[in-house]
Protein backbone atom coordinates (compact mmCIF):
# COMPACT_ATOMS: atom_id res chain seq x y z
CA UNK A 1 0.00 0.00 0.00
CA UNK A 2 1.50 3.58 -1.00
CA UNK A 3 2.20 5.63 2.20
CA UNK A 4 -0.08 8.77 1.23
CA UNK A 5 -2.00 8.20 -2.21
CA UNK A 6 -2.12 11.18 -4.81
CA UNK A 7 -5.98 10.90 -4.31
CA UNK A 8 -8.68 8.82 -2.51
CA UNK A 9 -11.88 7.69 -4.06
CA UNK A 10 -15.00 7.11 -1.49
CA UNK A 11 -17.72 5.16 -3.33
CA UNK A 12 -17.50 2.67 -6.11
CA UNK A 13 -20.72 4.06 -7.94
CA UNK A 14 -20.14 5.85 -11.58
CA UNK A 15 -18.82 8.90 -10.41
CA UNK A 16 -15.95 7.35 -8.39
CA UNK A 17 -15.21 4.76 -10.53
CA UNK A 18 -15.18 7.43 -13.51
CA UNK A 19 -12.70 9.70 -11.25
CA UNK A 20 -10.37 6.41 -10.26
CA UNK A 21 -10.42 5.83 -14.01
CA UNK A 22 -9.34 9.08 -15.10
CA UNK A 23 -6.97 9.45 -11.88
CA UNK A 24 -5.26 6.35 -13.03
CA UNK A 25 -5.15 6.78 -16.21
CA UNK A 26 -3.20 10.43 -15.77
CA UNK A 27 -0.60 9.14 -14.07
CA UNK A 28 -1.63 9.79 -9.84
CA UNK A 29 -1.36 6.85 -7.39
CA UNK A 30 -5.10 6.19 -6.49
CA UNK A 31 -7.24 4.04 -3.89
CA UNK A 32 -10.98 3.55 -4.39
CA UNK A 33 -12.90 2.41 -0.86
CA UNK A 34 -16.10 0.90 -1.49
CA UNK A 35 -18.15 -0.27 1.24
CA UNK A 36 -19.83 -2.94 -0.45
CA UNK A 37 -17.48 -6.62 -1.54
CA UNK A 38 -18.94 -6.90 -5.14
CA UNK A 39 -18.63 -3.12 -6.76
CA UNK A 40 -20.80 -3.72 -9.70
CA UNK A 41 -23.90 -5.39 -7.84
CA UNK A 42 -26.85 -3.34 -8.48
CA UNK A 43 -28.19 -3.49 -4.94
CA UNK A 44 -31.17 -0.47 -4.81
CA UNK A 45 -33.80 0.60 -7.39
CA UNK A 46 -32.49 2.17 -10.03
CA UNK A 47 -34.69 3.07 -13.41
CA UNK A 48 -31.22 3.19 -15.27
CA UNK A 49 -32.17 5.70 -18.20
CA UNK A 50 -29.30 7.74 -20.09
CA UNK A 51 -30.48 10.57 -18.92
CA UNK A 52 -31.22 12.51 -21.08
CA UNK A 53 -30.80 12.07 -25.05
CA UNK A 54 -33.42 14.96 -25.98
CA UNK A 55 -31.72 18.33 -24.45
CA UNK A 56 -29.10 19.76 -22.59
CA UNK A 57 -28.81 18.53 -19.43
CA UNK A 58 -26.36 19.92 -16.80
CA UNK A 59 -24.87 21.82 -19.50
CA UNK A 60 -24.51 18.48 -21.76
CA UNK A 61 -26.15 17.35 -24.75
CA UNK A 62 -25.47 13.43 -24.41
CA UNK A 63 -26.60 11.09 -26.93
CA UNK A 64 -26.31 7.01 -27.09
CA UNK A 65 -23.95 6.40 -30.35
CA UNK A 66 -25.68 2.59 -30.74
CA UNK A 67 -24.01 1.98 -34.46
CA UNK A 68 -20.23 2.19 -32.47
CA UNK A 69 -21.62 1.35 -29.24
CA UNK A 70 -20.77 4.83 -27.60
CA UNK A 71 -22.18 6.84 -24.79
CA UNK A 72 -21.42 10.10 -26.09
CA UNK A 73 -20.78 13.45 -23.98
CA UNK A 74 -19.39 16.13 -26.67
CA UNK A 75 -19.61 19.29 -24.42
CA UNK A 76 -17.56 17.71 -21.89
CA UNK A 77 -15.33 16.29 -24.36
CA UNK A 78 -15.30 12.13 -23.82
CA UNK A 79 -17.24 9.10 -24.38
CA UNK A 80 -17.30 5.68 -23.45
CA UNK A 81 -18.24 2.13 -24.62
CA UNK A 82 -21.36 0.41 -24.14
CA UNK A 83 -22.47 -2.79 -25.82
CA UNK A 84 -24.93 -4.12 -23.32
CA UNK A 85 -28.50 -4.55 -23.63
CA UNK A 86 -30.68 -1.65 -24.15
CA UNK A 87 -34.58 -0.70 -24.79
CA UNK A 88 -35.91 2.19 -26.51
CA UNK A 89 -38.44 4.36 -25.18
CA UNK A 90 -40.60 7.34 -27.00
CA UNK A 91 -42.59 9.05 -24.94
CA UNK A 92 -43.60 9.40 -21.43
CA UNK A 93 -47.68 8.89 -20.42
CA UNK A 94 -48.88 10.43 -16.90
CA UNK A 95 -52.43 8.54 -16.18
CA UNK A 96 -55.06 10.40 -13.80
CA UNK A 97 -55.96 8.21 -10.71
CA UNK A 98 -58.99 6.16 -13.00
CA UNK A 99 -56.97 5.27 -15.54
CA UNK A 100 -59.05 7.56 -17.84
CA UNK A 101 -57.16 9.65 -19.08
CA UNK A 102 -53.49 10.26 -19.89
CA UNK A 103 -50.90 13.22 -20.78
CA UNK A 104 -48.86 12.69 -23.51
CA UNK A 105 -45.48 13.80 -23.07
CA UNK A 106 -44.31 13.26 -26.79
CA UNK A 107 -46.02 11.94 -29.49
CA UNK A 108 -45.68 8.07 -29.17
CA UNK A 109 -46.81 6.76 -32.46
CA UNK A 110 -44.90 9.17 -34.73
CA UNK A 111 -41.59 8.31 -32.83
CA UNK A 112 -41.98 4.63 -32.74
CA UNK A 113 -42.31 5.30 -36.37
CA UNK A 114 -39.08 6.96 -36.24
CA UNK A 115 -37.62 4.26 -34.51
CA UNK A 116 -33.93 4.91 -32.79
CA UNK A 117 -34.46 8.70 -34.42
CA UNK A 118 -37.32 9.37 -32.60
CA UNK A 119 -36.58 7.71 -29.02
CA UNK A 120 -36.96 10.05 -26.01
CA UNK A 121 -33.85 8.22 -24.81
CA UNK A 122 -32.96 4.45 -23.51
CA UNK A 123 -33.19 2.14 -20.80
CA UNK A 124 -29.53 0.30 -20.22
CA UNK A 125 -27.58 -2.06 -17.83
CA UNK A 126 -25.95 0.06 -15.25
CA UNK A 127 -24.08 -3.18 -14.11
CA UNK A 128 -22.29 -3.42 -17.60
CA UNK A 129 -21.49 0.35 -17.23
CA UNK A 130 -19.77 -0.04 -14.07
CA UNK A 131 -17.78 -3.23 -15.10
CA UNK A 132 -16.62 -1.50 -18.16
CA UNK A 133 -15.89 1.60 -15.62
CA UNK A 134 -13.70 -0.80 -12.96
CA UNK A 135 -11.76 -3.21 -15.86
CA UNK A 136 -10.45 0.69 -16.78
CA UNK A 137 -9.61 1.77 -13.26
CA UNK A 138 -7.93 -1.48 -12.66
CA UNK A 139 -6.13 -1.55 -15.84
CA UNK A 140 -4.92 1.86 -14.65
CA UNK A 141 -2.97 0.82 -11.30
CA UNK A 142 -6.26 1.63 -9.37
CA UNK A 143 -6.01 0.13 -6.19
CA UNK A 144 -9.35 -1.34 -4.93
CA UNK A 145 -10.57 -1.75 -1.24
CA UNK A 146 -14.01 -3.17 -1.22
CA UNK A 147 -15.76 -3.74 2.02
CA UNK A 148 -14.26 -0.51 3.15
CA UNK A 149 -16.71 1.43 5.24
CA UNK A 150 -15.44 5.25 5.35
CA UNK A 151 -16.71 6.78 9.32
CA UNK A 152 -14.40 8.97 9.45
CA UNK A 153 -12.58 11.83 8.03
CA UNK A 154 -9.72 14.23 9.15
CA UNK A 155 -6.93 16.74 7.55
CA UNK A 156 -3.67 16.43 9.62
CA UNK A 157 -1.57 18.91 8.06
CA UNK A 158 -1.06 18.75 4.14
CA UNK A 159 -2.32 14.98 4.11
CA UNK A 160 -6.14 13.51 4.46
CA UNK A 161 -6.99 10.62 6.67
CA UNK A 162 -9.75 8.22 5.68
CA UNK A 163 -10.70 5.66 8.68
CA UNK A 164 -12.78 2.73 7.82
CA UNK A 165 -14.97 0.43 10.31
CA UNK A 166 -12.95 -2.32 9.56
CA UNK A 167 -9.96 -0.48 11.16
CA UNK A 168 -7.95 0.61 8.49
CA UNK A 169 -6.37 4.06 7.48
CA UNK A 170 -6.08 5.23 4.06
CA UNK A 171 -4.00 8.49 3.55
CA UNK A 172 -3.94 10.90 0.53
CA UNK A 173 -3.14 14.30 -0.79
CA UNK A 174 -7.06 14.68 -2.32
CA UNK A 175 -9.64 12.90 -1.36
CA UNK A 176 -12.84 12.38 -4.08
CA UNK A 177 -16.04 12.33 -2.22
CA UNK A 178 -18.03 10.09 -4.60
CA UNK A 179 -20.34 8.16 -1.84
CA UNK A 180 -23.76 9.07 -3.23
CA UNK A 181 -27.22 10.01 -2.19
CA UNK A 182 -26.70 9.67 1.56
CA UNK A 183 -23.19 10.27 1.46
CA UNK A 184 -21.73 10.23 4.58
CA UNK A 185 -18.65 12.24 3.63
CA UNK A 186 -20.85 15.04 3.21
CA UNK A 187 -21.65 14.13 7.28
CA UNK A 188 -18.19 13.94 8.49
CA UNK A 189 -17.45 17.52 6.27
CA UNK A 190 -19.97 18.52 8.13
CA UNK A 191 -21.71 20.36 5.06
CA UNK A 192 -25.09 18.97 4.95
CA UNK A 193 -25.51 21.54 8.21
CA UNK A 194 -25.25 24.09 5.07
CA UNK A 195 -27.88 22.62 3.04
CA UNK A 196 -31.64 22.65 3.23
CA UNK A 197 -33.31 19.17 4.17
CA UNK A 198 -36.43 18.29 2.04
CA UNK A 199 -37.35 15.10 3.14
CA UNK A 200 -36.99 11.40 2.84
CA UNK A 201 -37.87 9.26 -0.62
CA UNK A 202 -38.36 5.42 -0.09
CA UNK A 203 -39.68 3.36 -3.07
CA UNK A 204 -39.96 -0.82 -3.76
CA UNK A 205 -39.68 -2.41 -7.59
CA UNK A 206 -40.60 -5.14 -9.44
CA UNK A 207 -38.74 -6.57 -11.96
CA UNK A 208 -41.89 -8.26 -14.13
CA UNK A 209 -42.86 -9.89 -17.24
CA UNK A 210 -46.07 -10.54 -18.95
CA UNK A 211 -47.45 -7.22 -18.59
CA UNK A 212 -50.05 -5.91 -21.03
CA UNK A 213 -49.22 -2.26 -21.62
CA UNK A 214 -51.03 0.26 -24.06
CA UNK A 215 -47.97 1.59 -24.80
CA UNK A 216 -45.33 -0.96 -24.20
CA UNK A 217 -42.54 1.27 -25.37
CA UNK A 218 -42.99 4.64 -23.16
CA UNK A 219 -42.72 5.71 -19.38
CA UNK A 220 -46.27 5.16 -18.22
CA UNK A 221 -46.60 7.05 -15.17
CA UNK A 222 -49.62 6.21 -13.30
CA UNK A 223 -50.68 9.00 -10.70
CA UNK A 224 -52.23 7.04 -7.29
CA UNK A 225 -52.71 9.19 -3.84
CA UNK A 226 -52.45 6.83 0.16
CA UNK A 227 -56.45 6.37 0.49
CA UNK A 228 -56.01 7.80 4.29
CA UNK A 229 -53.07 10.00 4.06
CA UNK A 230 -53.87 11.29 0.19
CA UNK A 231 -50.43 11.53 -0.44
CA UNK A 232 -49.41 11.09 -3.77
CA UNK A 233 -47.76 7.50 -4.68
CA UNK A 234 -45.66 7.86 -7.83
CA UNK A 235 -46.04 4.22 -9.91
CA UNK A 236 -43.25 4.21 -12.85
CA UNK A 237 -43.30 1.49 -15.41
CA UNK A 238 -40.90 1.27 -18.13
CA UNK A 239 -38.88 -1.24 -20.24
CA UNK A 240 -36.40 -3.18 -18.60
CA UNK A 241 -32.98 -3.35 -20.57
CA UNK A 242 -32.51 -7.46 -19.40
CA UNK A 243 -35.02 -9.35 -21.28
CA UNK A 244 -37.48 -8.86 -24.32
CA UNK A 245 -40.52 -8.74 -22.23
CA UNK A 246 -39.00 -7.41 -18.73
CA UNK A 247 -40.31 -4.20 -17.26
CA UNK A 248 -39.43 -2.33 -14.45
CA UNK A 249 -42.31 -1.46 -12.18
CA UNK A 250 -41.77 0.95 -8.97
CA UNK A 251 -44.11 2.57 -6.44
CA UNK A 252 -42.55 5.07 -4.08
CA UNK A 253 -42.50 8.76 -2.59
CA UNK A 254 -42.13 10.52 0.68
CA UNK A 255 -41.72 8.60 3.54
CA UNK A 256 -44.57 8.22 6.35
CA UNK A 257 -45.26 5.92 9.14
CA UNK A 258 -48.28 5.23 7.95
CA UNK A 259 -47.30 4.56 4.64
CA UNK A 260 -46.13 1.18 3.17
CA UNK A 261 -45.14 1.21 -0.39
CA UNK A 262 -44.80 -1.99 -0.87
CA UNK A 263 -48.29 -2.24 -0.19
CA UNK A 264 -49.29 0.45 -2.77
CA UNK A 265 -47.04 -1.22 -4.91
CA UNK A 266 -49.04 -4.80 -4.94
CA UNK A 267 -52.71 -2.73 -4.40
CA UNK A 268 -51.43 -0.97 -7.95
CA UNK A 269 -50.94 -4.23 -8.90
CA UNK A 270 -54.05 -6.37 -7.84
CA UNK A 271 -56.59 -3.47 -6.99
CA UNK A 272 -56.81 -0.57 -8.99
CA UNK A 273 -57.32 1.02 -12.10
CA UNK A 274 -54.41 -0.56 -13.84
CA UNK A 275 -54.57 -3.77 -12.42
CA UNK A 276 -55.27 -4.79 -16.13
CA UNK A 277 -51.95 -4.00 -16.98
CA UNK A 278 -50.85 -6.94 -14.96
CA UNK A 279 -53.55 -9.71 -14.83
CA UNK A 280 -50.64 -11.79 -16.56
CA UNK A 281 -47.52 -10.58 -14.74
CA UNK A 282 -44.84 -12.69 -13.08
CA UNK A 283 -42.49 -11.10 -10.59
CA UNK A 284 -38.76 -11.76 -11.04
CA UNK A 285 -36.89 -9.95 -8.71
CA UNK A 286 -37.18 -7.18 -5.61
CA UNK A 287 -35.57 -3.93 -5.08
CA UNK A 288 -35.54 -1.05 -2.87
CA UNK A 289 -33.91 2.21 -2.11
CA UNK A 290 -34.15 5.09 0.62
CA UNK A 291 -32.82 8.41 -0.62
CA UNK A 292 -32.74 11.88 1.22
CA UNK A 293 -33.79 15.12 -0.22
CA UNK A 294 -31.41 17.87 0.12
CA UNK A 295 -30.21 21.29 -1.01
CA UNK A 296 -27.52 21.37 -3.09
CA UNK A 297 -23.99 21.54 -1.57
CA UNK A 298 -23.05 25.03 -0.91
CA UNK A 299 -19.60 23.95 -2.33
CA UNK A 300 -18.17 21.54 -4.29
CA UNK A 301 -14.55 21.16 -2.10
CA UNK A 302 -13.72 21.22 1.63
CA UNK A 303 -11.05 20.08 3.26
CA UNK A 304 -9.26 19.03 0.25
CA UNK A 305 -12.09 17.09 -0.97
CA UNK A 306 -13.66 17.07 -3.89
CA UNK A 307 -17.75 16.54 -3.75
CA UNK A 308 -18.98 14.63 -7.19
CA UNK A 309 -22.45 13.23 -8.66
CA UNK A 310 -25.20 12.61 -6.15
CA UNK A 311 -23.31 13.08 -2.98
CA UNK A 312 -23.78 17.23 -3.13
CA UNK A 313 -26.72 17.19 -5.43
CA UNK A 314 -30.33 17.06 -5.02
CA UNK A 315 -31.68 13.51 -5.26
CA UNK A 316 -29.68 12.48 -8.18
CA UNK A 317 -27.33 14.10 -10.56
CA UNK A 318 -27.98 10.73 -12.29
CA UNK A 319 -25.89 8.38 -13.72
CA UNK A 320 -24.58 10.44 -16.79
CA UNK A 321 -23.83 14.01 -14.33
CA UNK A 322 -21.77 11.76 -12.09
CA UNK A 323 -19.89 10.70 -13.93
CA UNK A 324 -19.22 14.15 -15.83
CA UNK A 325 -18.67 15.44 -12.40
CA UNK A 326 -15.87 12.61 -11.55
CA UNK A 327 -14.14 13.00 -14.81
CA UNK A 328 -13.86 16.39 -14.32
CA UNK A 329 -13.10 16.21 -10.28
CA UNK A 330 -10.01 13.52 -11.31
CA UNK A 331 -8.82 15.77 -14.33
CA UNK A 332 -8.59 18.77 -11.82
CA UNK A 333 -6.86 17.09 -8.99
CA UNK A 334 -4.51 15.92 -11.68
CA UNK A 335 -3.96 19.65 -13.23
CA UNK A 336 -3.53 20.89 -9.19
CA UNK A 337 -0.84 17.96 -8.51
CA UNK A 338 1.65 19.13 -11.61
CA UNK A 339 1.34 22.77 -10.49
CA UNK A 340 2.48 22.05 -7.25
CA UNK A 341 -0.99 23.86 -6.03
CA UNK A 342 -2.17 20.68 -3.79
CA UNK A 343 -5.27 22.55 -2.62
CA UNK A 344 -8.68 25.00 -3.34
CA UNK A 345 -6.40 27.19 -5.44
CA UNK A 346 -5.37 24.18 -8.16
CA UNK A 347 -9.00 22.74 -8.39
CA UNK A 348 -10.72 26.30 -8.38
CA UNK A 349 -11.34 25.23 -12.12
CA UNK A 350 -13.81 22.21 -10.79
CA UNK A 351 -15.16 24.15 -8.29
CA UNK A 352 -16.64 26.94 -10.74
CA UNK A 353 -17.42 23.68 -13.46
CA UNK A 354 -19.52 22.01 -10.66
CA UNK A 355 -20.90 25.88 -10.14
CA UNK A 356 -22.08 26.69 -13.48
CA UNK A 357 -23.21 23.30 -14.72
CA UNK A 358 -25.15 22.47 -11.49
CA UNK A 359 -26.43 25.35 -8.71
CA UNK A 360 -26.05 27.98 -11.24
CA UNK A 361 -27.99 25.97 -14.48
CA UNK A 362 -30.14 24.36 -12.52
CA UNK A 363 -33.00 25.56 -10.16
CA UNK A 364 -33.46 21.94 -7.65
CA UNK A 365 -36.61 23.88 -6.51
CA UNK A 366 -38.07 22.54 -9.98
CA UNK A 367 -37.40 18.92 -9.37
CA UNK A 368 -39.12 19.24 -5.98
CA UNK A 369 -42.43 19.95 -7.98
CA UNK A 370 -42.42 16.44 -9.02
CA UNK A 371 -42.64 15.74 -5.32
CA UNK A 372 -45.63 18.47 -4.50
CA UNK A 373 -47.94 18.81 -7.84
CA UNK A 374 -49.38 15.70 -6.51
CA UNK A 375 -50.04 17.36 -3.31
CA UNK A 376 -53.53 18.87 -4.54
CA UNK A 377 -55.50 15.49 -3.94
CA UNK A 378 -56.42 12.71 -6.31
CA UNK A 379 -59.95 14.46 -6.93
CA UNK A 380 -58.14 17.70 -8.10
CA UNK A 381 -55.37 16.30 -9.96
CA UNK A 382 -57.92 13.82 -11.57
CA UNK A 383 -59.74 17.04 -12.68
CA UNK A 384 -56.78 18.75 -13.97
CA UNK A 385 -54.66 16.24 -15.35
CA UNK A 386 -57.89 15.57 -17.73
CA UNK A 387 -57.91 19.01 -18.73
CA UNK A 388 -54.65 18.22 -20.74
CA UNK A 389 -55.79 17.14 -23.91
CA UNK A 390 -52.75 18.53 -26.25
CA UNK A 391 -49.45 16.62 -26.98
CA UNK A 392 -46.60 18.60 -25.03
CA UNK A 393 -42.77 18.54 -26.01
CA UNK A 394 -41.05 15.26 -26.05
CA UNK A 395 -39.11 15.54 -22.58
CA UNK A 396 -37.42 13.54 -20.24
CA UNK A 397 -35.81 16.36 -18.09
CA UNK A 398 -37.19 16.33 -14.27
CA UNK A 399 -36.44 19.83 -14.32
CA UNK A 400 -38.87 20.96 -16.88
CA UNK A 401 -41.95 17.97 -17.35
CA UNK A 402 -44.29 18.75 -14.91
CA UNK A 403 -43.42 22.55 -15.98
CA UNK A 404 -44.76 21.83 -19.46
CA UNK A 405 -48.05 19.97 -17.46
CA UNK A 406 -48.62 23.17 -14.92
CA UNK A 407 -48.49 25.39 -18.20
CA UNK A 408 -50.76 23.57 -20.10
CA UNK A 409 -53.11 23.19 -17.50
CA UNK A 410 -53.38 27.17 -16.79
CA UNK A 411 -54.10 27.56 -20.58
CA UNK A 412 -57.11 26.12 -19.21
CA UNK A 413 -57.55 28.20 -16.16
CA UNK A 414 -61.17 30.17 -17.44
CA UNK A 415 -62.41 26.25 -17.56
CA UNK A 416 -61.49 25.85 -14.14
CA UNK A 417 -62.25 28.93 -12.77
CA UNK A 418 -66.08 27.95 -14.12
CA UNK A 419 -66.65 24.48 -13.24
CA UNK A 420 -64.31 24.30 -10.02
CA UNK A 421 -63.29 27.84 -8.50
CA UNK A 422 -62.40 25.57 -4.96
CA UNK A 423 -59.18 24.61 -7.60
CA UNK A 424 -58.05 27.98 -7.47
CA UNK A 425 -58.26 29.00 -4.39
CA UNK A 426 -56.43 25.78 -3.50
CA UNK A 427 -54.15 26.15 -6.53
CA UNK A 428 -53.37 30.39 -5.38
CA UNK A 429 -52.45 28.93 -1.86
CA UNK A 430 -49.96 26.08 -2.93
CA UNK A 431 -48.40 29.00 -5.48
CA UNK A 432 -48.12 31.22 -2.59
CA UNK A 433 -46.14 29.36 -0.56
CA UNK A 434 -42.57 28.81 -0.40
CA UNK A 435 -41.24 25.07 -1.36
CA UNK A 436 -40.48 24.70 2.84
CA UNK A 437 -43.91 25.28 3.34
CA UNK A 438 -45.71 23.15 0.78
CA UNK A 439 -42.94 19.92 1.66
CA UNK A 440 -43.30 20.56 6.00
CA UNK A 441 -44.72 17.67 6.33
CA UNK A 442 -42.65 15.58 3.66
CA UNK A 443 -39.34 17.57 5.63
CA UNK A 444 -41.11 16.49 9.27
CA UNK A 445 -41.29 12.55 8.19
CA UNK A 446 -38.28 12.60 6.78
CA UNK A 447 -34.72 11.66 8.67
CA UNK A 448 -31.88 13.36 7.79
CA UNK A 449 -28.74 11.95 7.86
CA UNK A 450 -26.80 15.46 9.30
Amino acid sequence: MADVYDVAVVGGGPAGLMAAKIAGENGLSVALLERKENITAIQRSCATMFAIEDEYYFGERMYFNEEQGRLVFPVTGFSLPYTGPYKNFYAWHVYTPDAGHYIKVGDYDANVQKGNKGRLSVTYSKKELLENLLADAEAAGVKMFTGANVIDHRREGDVNHLITAEGHEFRSVFTIAADGINSRMMKLLGLNKERSFFGTLVGVSYYMTGLSLPHPEAILFPQLFHKTTQYPIMIWVEPSPYGEDEYWVYAGGPSHPDIDYKAELDRCIADSSFSNWFADAELQRKQAHVANIWSPAPTPFKDNVLITGDAGWTVEAECTMSMMSGLKAAHAVSEALREHKPNQEGVQNYIDWWKHHFTDSMDYTEFLTVLTSGLVGEDMATYLYGLVTDTLPCSLNPYNLFNNVNAAIMRNMPKIQGERPDIIAKLQSLGAMPIEEQMRNIIESGFPNT
